[in-house]
């Protein structure tokens, strides 16, 4: 005999299945919850030592590489078993493509060779103060990179140390550095300013070619030497100021600096080398009568007038 449910008894049955369907449902909610939380808790951490390769010596750990790859901020721990973090060791996180931000513990003095080279999502760095020196193409490659502050105790910029970071805007370089190394900001093309510290005494090869932005550079007395292509390509400089204590301008050292309207050379003993100043158009040499400065713009039908 086939057995008829009454409307009202289904309406019962709806009843009592109703308040499964919402547990179901809440349970289901807080397992996203969760492991959204855990995945964003994974991603933004960082500071788990066993987050990362390392070394230790009795004295020092050095930092060498990234074990959790789905890491996009990185806060560095200031110690391994005990023994503190000075070193950010060769090629520690380099490619790691989808780092934003590092942060780097008080007791880090070093960061080595290629150490960020070619994290192209990383936005900012966070450098201690105790930092005193950073290694060839440490950051190279980093084109998301906007501003780094570069500490006080650093004396060494390596080779191509910020090489094509395309969107950074602002590098202080502190007055104690000695040596800024060939191609360290080449093809940094958002670098507005650029102030040369007192010690450093040669701007190296292609140091800041293609910084397309760069309009101002500030050079001191303890310059001797222009390399070859330092400035070349910088399309946005209009005036530069030669010191006196320069005794050469190296081949294409302002090559197809465009908006180049105005070089001061006060030096008539300054030598300037095979087109220094080729391409650039609106330029006029200011120098002294008699110069070798003078002798340059005439056999290259480049305006002068006697400073």
């Amino acid at each position: 005999m086939k057995q008829i449910i009454s409307k009202k008894e289904r309406r019962t049955g709806s009843t009592v299945h109703l308040p499964l369907r919402r547990n179901l449902s809440a349970v289901l909610t807080a397992l996203l919850l969760l492991v959204g939380g855990l995945f964003l808790l994974a991603s933004c951490g960082g500071n788990d030592p066993e987050d990362y390769s390392y070394s230790l010596t009795v004295t020092d750990a050095t930092i060498s590489g990234l074990k959790n790859k789905d890491l996009t901020a990185l806060h560095i721990p200031d110690s391994i078993d005990g023994v503190p973090v000075t070193t950010i060791g060769n090629s520690a996180f380099n490619g790691c493509t989808v780092i934003t931000s590092v942060n780097l513990p008080k007791t880090v003095t070093t960061i080595g060779n290629s150490a960020f080279s070619g994290c192209v999502s990383l936005v900012s760095v966070d450098v201690p103060d105790g930092v005193t020196k950073i290694g060839n193409y440490a950051f190279a490659n980093c084109k998301e990179l906007k501003k780094i502050n570069i500490p006080d105790g650093v004396t060494h910029i390596g080779n191509r140390t910020f090489y094509n970071c395309v969107n950074l805007a602002t590098a202080d370089i502190p007055g104690h550095v000695t040596e800024i190394e060939a191609e360290a900001f080449s093809n940094c093309k958002s670098l507005k300013k650029v102030t040369i510290p007192n010690y450093v005494t040669k701007i190296e090869a292609n140091t800041f070619e293609s910084c397309e932005s760069l309009t101002k550079v500030e050079m001191t007395n303890s310059i001797t030497t222009i390399a070859e292509s330092a400035f070349k390509g910088c399309s946005s400089l209009e005036s530069v100021e030669i010191p006196a204590t320069v005794t050469k301008i190296s081949y294409n050292a302002f090559r197809e600096c465009s908006k180049l309207a105005k070089v001061e050379i006060p030096s008539a003993d300054t030598v300037v080398g095979r087109g220094a100043f080729a391409d650039c158009p609106a330029l006029t040499i200011y120098a002294p009568k008699g110069s070798k400065a003078e002798v340059y713009a005439r056999e290259n039908n480049i305006k002068f007038k006697e400073m």
